[in-house]
């Protein structure tokens, strides 16, 4: 089997001793042959680590851990049809087996790893390193699956280290950190520098188009050009959250050439609802527990559990009451505006056909009404979580609940892996990205041009385009000692 090639621009800036990494695929393989009965193999050392990393236990630690992790997500995923219910749960039980199996070890091999721990640029090494399955498959890292694994998940050690990581980017090598400004230069932009930049971009969407709706302009203009190319770059930036950017950009689509503002929605027609759309989800969107967040910004320990704890309030318990009353709450109040229609509309032609309603169907449908409310409100009371605090814990994630804290922590942690990268591109810096870098790599790939090449490039435009800003944000929010080095 061919080994992984040597670290490049996407690698971590606190690169692992020059050493072959191994692809994850044979260990994985091997993994998956073993039955249920073997599953003792697992901790027996023929199968984690490989041989050749077992005199670098970061390394070894890494390796092991992520083929633990990415077979754990491989028996999390494996669904099939089950011809009787005696199969199903034969199987059920022994996937239950096998994820306690994988966890048991994952914890056995991250106890050992920390009680033998000789510094950060270890941790760095055992959570950053980067494997691939194979030559032509992605970069994995443990840092991309601690979400899914509770030891991992609720680790002190692991929140710690997301939390630096989070504030001061990845640490660089004492040697080129001494020498070399290039390194530090590069190393600059941390995930929290580059979260800002993502959550400025959207915050200034918000103002352009909350200016727009309330003051329409009649001619084209810079403020309506800006609003464009925000929601073009926020659009390139992330599928996930792009529907409000999506629909204003379809705003400025569909407007009609024919208004007196051609080109630009306006009040008259239909495309000044989308944008009016796009607003109010953009704001509840901001609220969310979606990327970028400003519950981000400043003491997430204490932010996110709160933003967690009311998203779970609105979006799990009272869209749940409200789902589930939702026929009966129709259903009454249709009854009660049908029953008091005739007071209001006894002019309408329909209605003047027809005889009141009696008085006493009037109250009954007033009762009813009344009643479908009551119980939704109250079910939202005994069901919500309480906002009081739980007893005193160790860590303020879990100042709410356990469950509250898990959901805050897999938020934060996801956002570190995200903008934990190097030479990013922030809105509406990406738009350059894609228009140089990103479109002509994928259109000249079939003419054997090199990555290197466009690796190169990126490198030089971050450097000229983006690092200037950075720097100046740097400068701004500077904290002694916020620049780590490797191993200290």
């Amino acid at each position: 089997m061919s080994e992984a090639t040597e670290a490049s621009e996407e690698t971590g800036l606190l690169a692992a001793p020059a050493l072959s990494l191994p692809f994850l695929q044979r260990s994985i393989s091997q993994l998956n042959s073993l039955l249920l009965e073997e599953r003792d193999q697992i901790s027996s050392g023929e199968i984690l680590p490989p041989a050749h990393l077992a005199d670098q236990p970061p390394l070894a630690t890494s390796f092991s851990l992520l083929a633990l992790l990415v077979f754990r997500e491989t028996k999390l995923r494996t669904k099939s049809s089950y011809p009787d219910a005696w199969d199903q749960w034969k199987r059920e039980s022994a996937t239950e087996e096998w994820l306690n199996t994988i966890d048991e070890n994952i914890e056995q091999i991250w106890t050992s790893f920390l009680s033998a721990f000789r510094g950060s640029a270890d941790l760095e090494i055992a959570l950053w390193t980067e494997f691939r399955m194979n030559a032509k498959e992605p970069f994995l890292r443990v840092s991309d699956f601690v979400c899914s694994q509770p030891t991992l998940l609720n680790d002190r050690v692991v929140e710690l280290c997301m939390k630096f990581r989070w504030e001061r980017g990845a640490p660089l090598e004492p040697s080129r950190s001494r020498q070399y400004l290039a390194p530090r230069y590069d190393a600059s932009c941390t995930p929290w520098i580059y979260h800002a930049f993502d959550l400025a971009s959207q915050l200034a969407f918000l103002f352009l188009l909350a200016f727009y709706v309330l003051e329409p302009p009649k001619t084209l203009g810079p403020r309506e050009i800006v609003l464009v190319i925000i929601s073009i770059s926020a659009t390139l930036h992330s599928w996930t959250t792009s529907a409000p950017f999506i629909l204003s950009i379809l705003a400025f689509v569909v407007a009609h050439p024919s208004l007196p503002s051609p080109y630009l929605p306006s009040p008259k027609n239909l495309s000044f609802n989308l944008l009016l759309l796009s607003l109010v989800m953009h704001i509840l969107q901001l609220h969310a527990l979606v990327l970028p967040s400003p519950s981000l910004l400043f003491w997430p320990e204490r932010c996110l559990p709160l933003a967690a704890l009311i998203s779970s309030s609105v979006f799990g318990t009272i869209s749940k009451v409200v789902l589930f009353f939702l026929p009966f709450f129709f259903l009454s109040f249709y009854f009660l505006s049908y029953s008091m229609s005739h007071i209001y509309f006894w002019q309408s032609s329909l209605l003047s056909m027809t005889l009141p309603s009696p008085v006493v169907t009037r109250e009954v449908a007033l009762w009813l009404a009344s009643v479908s409310f009551i119980i939704i409100f109250l079910s939202i009371l005994m069901l919500s979580p309480s906002f009081a605090l739980s007893p005193r814990t160790r860590s303020p994630w879990d100042r709410y609940s356990t469950s509250i804290g898990q959901e805050a922590r897999t938020r934060f942690y996801s956002a570190v892996v995200r903008y934990s990268r190097p030479y990013p591109f922030p809105p509406p810096f990406n738009v350059v990205h894609f228009i140089l870098i990103v479109f002509p790599a994928y259109s000249l790939r079939s003419l054997g041009v090199s990555r290197s090449f466009f690796r190169r490039f990126e490198k030089f435009l971050w450097r000229l385009l983006v690092g200037p800003f950075v720097s100046v944000a740097n400068l701004l929010t500077y904290k002694p000692s916020q620049r780590r080095h490797g191993g200290t």
